[in-house]
């Protein structure tokens, strides 16, 4: 069976009215030229698709099938076009879409890589969780993504659309004020200050906490935050560790435990293929190339 992209819009016409005059009328055809499609697609897969019950029209189990692929097929080319539109390559705006604690400290030392040519440039700088920030990327609202990444968010990524490479790695470690004290291995009820559910480092700090007795005092997703409530004599939290450097130096912060409560993450950025921008490419080699 060979695929005509016209049969995508008649089925889901069809699947929209429920009715295949109503159909024809919104694909501009007429009631015989929209029902011999729909027989042309009957024949071509060896089985019926539809239910017919008078006026009535519905998929049945075959149809439904081939409706949930002509909707997939119609929200990706939606999406490719959407992208397509918002690409200028005479656009001198270099786009990045970076997680929070990154942010701090982290990306100023990665922009030190961008060629002299591209100074002139203006960057515009999101901050958004690790999902919000892959969205952003494939929709075309941002040039770059720079995020925690592991195997999972990798192998999950098109490598047609996605191109990704890592930057370095960065510990989380657990942290309080200087004026506190704790024990992994003895204290109970351990006030803990928790990334939110669908943060991403949330599922590795529960890894390191399971075993711990705690009690979860606030949630955020943003790790500045997390800092916040941490200075304020709250209790403990997992924190990038460049987040927290500054702090440490000072004799604010202290760092809970041994090495064996941290995890390390991979810090990967990620870039869209669609885009053939030159400047974006040069932008890419310099900053994956370090």
């Amino acid at each position: 069976m060979s695929l005509d992209i016209r049969w995508i819009e008649d089925i889901l016409a069809l699947h929209t009215m429920k009715s295949i005059s109503k159909a024809a009328e919104i694909r501009f055809v007429t009631q015989s030229a929209f029902t011999r499609r729909i027989q042309q697609i009957e024949m071509d897969l060896g089985q019926e698709i539809l239910i017919r019950n008078g006026k009535n029209i519905e998929f049945n189990e075959v149809g439904q099938v081939l409706l949930s692929t002509a909707k997939n097929i119609k929200d990706q080319l939606d999406l490719t076009l959407g992208l397509l539109n918002k690409l200028n390559t005479q656009d001198k705006i270099i786009k990045f879409s970076v997680s929070h604690s990154l942010m701090s400290n982290y990306f100023s030392q990665v922009v030190k890589f961008l060629p002299e040519k591209l100074k002139d440039f203006h960057l515009e700088i999101i901050t958004n969780n690790v999902g919000e920030g892959l969205k952003n990327l494939k929709e075309g609202g941002c040039h770059f993504l720079i995020c925690y990444a592991d195997a999972t968010l990798l192998n999950a990524l098109d490598d047609s659309l996605i191109s990704h490479c890592k930057l370095g790695e960065m510990d989380i470690i657990p942290v309080c004020t200087v004026e506190q004290t704790y024990d992994f291995e003895k204290d109970k009820h351990i006030p803990l200050l928790m990334y939110g559910a669908k943060a991403y480092l949330r599922k590795y700090v529960d890894q390191i906490v399971h075993a711990l007795d705690y009690k979860i005092l606030y949630e955020t997703d943003n790790a500045l935050d997390l800092k916040e409530l941490v200075l304020q004599g709250l209790g403990v939290a997992w924190l990038p560790k460049n987040v927290v450097n500054n702090e440490i130096k000072q004799n604010k912060l202290k760092i809970v435990g041994n090495a064996s409560y941290y995890s390390r993450q991979e810090i990967h950025i990620l870039k869209s293929k669609i885009n053939a921008n030159p400047n974006l490419q040069l932008v890419w080699e310099s900053l994956t190339q370090h």
